[in-house]
């Protein structure tokens, strides 16, 4: 049996059990772009049958779409299933005789959630972490040098040594990244791994309609023997499809961050037009995150040998997916409280709807930079 047989028997068993367990139909769709799709896992394999001899390509070609299309018709199986069970629920719904008007998630809830979904359907691991960090983890051991401008007051909230039992150089932490050092060491992790990190930030931020003092990030990492750029860029396709419901199409431009090396920002093709339009300001590409290759000197903190193992690491926005998602124009209304806005959010709402709702700045006795009610 062939490397690529044996991929293609452990896929048949992953896709399936991963079927099986998707419970709704947002669940069900991030499985149809992770294993289905155009970007997806089977059709990924068929691409790397090319330096196999004609009759392997004859017997793998065969079974994988053999597979490919016994997963659609049990994809279309599941997805009755699911509309079904939806219908009969929203028939016992009717029935129910509230008196009060239900809650319902938060906008920036329902993107996180949305967001532990799909990477859990590629099979990433979900890792927490404190809020209250150590300067080591936040910057000393992610490869942030001592005279990095971020690590500066006027960047950084410090937290007083008296209000946390004595403890010193401890922050807020400004990303997630220290997760990328937490996370290894707290699971007892040893690659192939992949984890992604979600959670919420802080930064001395000048509050603007872009700009918030405390916003919510999503940290990735995935390291093995042989995880390379193009990987990562496989991965995120994959994602941001998921995630808008679109072919999304990933770029890579240069950049510097100090715990990656090569490090690049991360663009995908804009899910809202084809010659321009405002949300990708007339350039049909809008900037989703920051990523690259994990620094060596990252990886030996995380006791990982770099000259066996490597992998990629990359840092996105959930408020930002939020606004992009929703057509949010003004970052302040996440945090006003202001019930005009969130009760918007009780229905499912499409990427191009637009929430309508005046900015915090332009409403009396809203705080532009307070905390949700």
């Amino acid at each position: 049996m062939t490397k690529i047989q044996q991929d293609l028997e452990d896929l048949t068993q992953k896709a399936t059990s991963a079927l099986i367990a998707c419970e709704d139909a947002a669940a069900l769709e991030a499985w149809r772009v992770a294993y289905i799709g155009r970007s997806g896992l089977i059709p990924g394999l068929l691409r790397n049958i090319k330096d196999l001899s004609d009759e392997e390509k004859r017997t793998v070609g065969s079974a994988a779409n053999a597979l490919k299309r016994e997963l659609e018709e049990k994809y279309q199986e599941q997805l009755h299933v699911i509309e079904k069970g939806a219908s009969t629920r929203g028939v016992q719904a009717t029935n129910c005789k509230l008196q009060a008007g239900g809650g319902h998630l938060h906008p920036l809830t329902l993107t996180l959630n949305r967001v532990h979904e799909i990477f859990s359907a590629m099979g990433f691991i979900i890792a927490d972490g404190p809020e209250v960090e150590e300067v080591k983890f936040n910057f000393d051991l992610l490869n942030t040098p001592a005279e990095h401008p971020a690590r500066g007051a006027g960047d950084t909230f410090m937290v007083d040594p008296m209000s946390v039992n004595g403890a010193e150089d401890l922050v807020l932490r400004t990303q997630t990244s220290p997760m990328q050092i937490r996370s290894v060491a707290a699971m007892q992790l040893h690659p192939p791994f992949s984890v992604i990190a979600p959670g919420r930030v802080f930064r001395k931020e000048k509050v603007d309609a872009t700009h918030e003092s405390t916003f919510h990030q999503f940290e990735g990492l995935s390291i093995s023997e042989t995880t390379s750029i193009a990987d990562f860029k496989s991965v995120i396709e994959t994602f941001f499809s998921a995630f808008f419901h679109a072919d999304v199409v990933i770029r890579l431009r240069p950049s510097y961050f100090p715990f990656v090396e090569p490090g690049f920002e991360v663009d995908m093709s804009c899910v809202f037009c084809k010659d321009g339009c405002r949300v990708c300001k007339h350039t049909k590409w809008i900037e989703v995150m920051g990523a690259g290759m994990v620094h060596p000197n990252v990886l030996k903190n995380m006791n990982i040998d770099p000259d066996k193992y490597q992998g990629y690491a990359f840092g996105g926005a959930i408020d930002r997916l939020a606004m992009i998602q929703y057509g949010i124009n003004d970052i302040r209304l996440f945090w006003s409280g202001d019930v005009r806005f969130l009760r918007q959010f009780d229905r499912v709402i499409p990427a191009k709807a637009g929430i309508q709702v005046d900015p915090p700045s332009r409403r009396a006795g809203v705080d532009a930079g307070s905390s949700p009610a």
